[in-house]
Formats: structure tokens, sequence, C-alpha cells
């Protein structure tokens, strides 16, 4: 029965027909593979290049906040430069302060000690001329003593006729004296007077020179 069903020609052409039903299918098994293989292909490089493109957008950006970080440090390199170019000077200027201050400081010590010699010159000076004017008082006094004795009276206003008199100047008897004569050392003249005096009004000594001091 089997047999017979093979040889059959119902039989045969459905055998062709499954056979070729099955090559088909694996022509389309093929077909979609192959699809399938080459969908798998473009979608791989697709995916390459996408990631290309996202690494060369990365990369960019990177090297564009590295060429911003660069010249953040270029700058603030620069500036630290600056900065201890400035220190270095300001440190220069104090030290030039410092040698300048140092110097006044002694141009002031040396002053003070030049104007303190002054002084006592000065001071020496006055005294001599004190004791010279003293001692001319005193001359004056004595020859004056014996006329006082014989008018009798009048001693405190001859007195103070004196050292009023010694005060004013001898040229213009008006003006109290304010100049010192050199180098008798007399305080005898003022300063409009001091011009015509060649010698010393009250000893004859040949001036050499004049100080011009005021007694308050």
């Amino acid at each position: 029965m089997g047999s017979t069903l093979k040889n059959s020609p119902n039989y045969g052409s459905s055998h062709s027909l499954a056979s070729q039903f099955d090559n088909q299918r694996q022509e389309i098994d093929q077909f979609i593979t192959l699809q399938s293989e080459r969908l798998r292909l473009v979608l791989q490089e697709q995916r390459k290049q996408q990631l290309a493109a996202l690494m060369r957008k990365v990369e960019s950006k990177a090297l564009a906040l590295l060429r911003q970080k660069d010249e953040e440090i270029a700058k603030a390199t620069n500036r630290a430069m600056e900065l201890e170019d400035f220190l270095r000077k300001l440190e220069m200027e104090n030290q030039a302060w410092q040698r300048v201050a140092k110097e006044n400081e002694a141009k002031v010590m040396s002053l003070n000690h030049t104007i303190e010699q002054i002084k006592e010159k000065a001071c020496g000076i006055f005294s001599e001329d004190a004791e010279s004017c003293c001692d001319d008082n005193m001359g004056n006094r004595e020859e004056g003593t014996g006329e006082n004795r014989r008018g009798g009276g009048g001693e405190g206003e001859e007195h103070e006729e004196d050292s009023t008199s010694n005060m004013v100047c001898r040229g213009c008897n008006s003006r109290n004296s304010c100049v010192l004569l050199l180098p008798c050392r007399h305080f005898c003249s003022c300063k409009a007077c001091e011009g015509f005096f060649d010698h010393c009004p009250v000893c004859q000594t040949e001036k050499k020179g004049w100080i011009e001091a005021r007694i308050f």
C-alpha cells in the first residue's frame, strides 16, 4: 500500500512541492540571515561613526577646556611674576626710604650738634660781652663815683641811665643795639648803623666782622 502511494503521480507532485517549499524556506532563511548580517554590520558601522563623532566632540571640548586652563595658568603665572616684581620694588623702595631716613636722622643729629655748638659759642660770646660791658660799667661807675659823691643823691637815676645807654646804639642813639662787633664783642650798634662803623665805638678796635643778635 505504501509503495503504491509512492508510485502514484499525486505523491510525486506533493513530494516535489514539499522539496520546493524546503528549498524556498532555506533560501528565505539564507536571505534573512544575510540581511540580518548586513543590518548588523550597518548598525555596527553607524555605532562606530556615532562613537567617533561623540569622541571628536568630547575631544574638542576637552581640548578647549585644556586651552582655557592653560591660558588661566599662564595669566596666573604672569600675575604672580608681576606681584613678585612689585614686591621686590616695594622692598627696594622700603630699603631706599630707610637709607634716606637714616641719612636724614644723621643730618638732623649733626645739625643739632652744630646748633648746640653755636649756642655754646653764642652763650660764651654773650657772657664775655656781658663781662666786658660790666667792666665798662664798673669803670664808668668808678669815674662817676666822685661826681655822685660831690653832687650827692641821684644814684638810682644815673644807674638806670647807664643800663639803658648800654643797650642803645652808639651810632643813632635811638634804636636798641642788635649787632655784636667782632673781635671785641661789644654789643653797641643797631643793624642800620653797623655799616658806618669801621672801628668799635666803645674800644676803637678795628671791626673784623659782626653778628646780629636779637634780645627779646
